[in-house]
């Protein structure tokens, strides 16, 4: 068996605004962590293999373009939207599926997948 866990650095200028935007508007599982025993940041659980680690300071292999799955992708768009995030464009298909994009307030891109094979039978 082949596992492979997943972990992206993403700059933010604020912690604590962070903290609270990613909790209460994306309603993610945060943990504040200190990296190598000094840096401090946030860790976001994304799934059971991928996680954020939040940090106000510049990394080499940071990322600001993330890509997470779901199973309703209408469903996670009016429940985001509800909690104040805004989109860039309402939901649209793609090849690959559905997909809705936004930007977190630090101008990270999140693009939200609901993938679908659009040649089922």
């Amino acid at each position: 068996m082949s596992q492979s866990a997943k972990f992206f650095y993403v700059q933010v200028k604020q912690l604590n605004d962070a903290d609270a935007f990613y909790t209460n508007c994306l309603g993610m599982l945060t943990e504040s962590t200190t990296i190598s025993g000094k840096e401090k940041g946030i860790l976001v659980k994304i799934d059971q293999d991928t996680n954020l680690f939040l940090t106000e300071h510049k990394h080499q292999n940071q990322t600001n373009k993330i890509l997470l799955t779901s199973d309703d992708c209408l469903e996670d768009y009016c429940r985001l939207k509800s909690r104040g995030v805004v989109f860039k464009k309402t939901p649209s298909y793609l090849n690959e599926g559905l997909s809705i994009e936004f930007s977190d307030p630090y101008g990270n891109d999140f693009t939200i997948l609901e993938q679908r094979n659009y040649n089922e039978d």
